[in-house]
């Protein structure tokens, strides 16, 4: 099976930081997502696996959409809520988006590949 190109650089982030080489920050509504894709087997995976690894981990850190994300989410021209909740924590926290849609959000923080 070939995997797709942003598909890998996704697979090497994540093992970079289950590595300790970085700290992964999750908006809490990327975990609505993922378990959304799960459920509608949009993906080959399992959220209880997915949640539970996170968990485990102490180099992901799961970030709530609380009052300052949701201020931020004003200041951010995009129209899926969603994109802008994830947007808006990474402005806040001046971190790097890891993203395969960069087209507008690069312009607002900075992206990963």
């Amino acid at each position: 099976m070939r995997i797709k190109g942003w598909v890998k650089k996704a697979l090497e982030a994540f093992e970079e930081c289950d590595s300790g080489k970085y700290i992964m920050i999750i908006p809490s509504i990327v975990l609505v997502e993922t378990l959304f894709l799960c459920e509608n087997k949009r993906v080959e995976l399992k959220f209880e696996e997915i949640l539970s690894r996170i968990q485990m981990s102490s180099n992901y850190h799961i970030y709530p959409l609380d009052e300052r994300v949701v201020a931020e989410c004003m200041n951010i021209n995009l129209s899926d809520p969603h994109d802008r909740i994830i947007v808006a924590t990474a402005k806040l926290l001046n971190a790097k988006l890891i993203t395969k849609d960069k087209k507008r959000k690069n312009k607002i923080v900075k992206t990963v590949w």
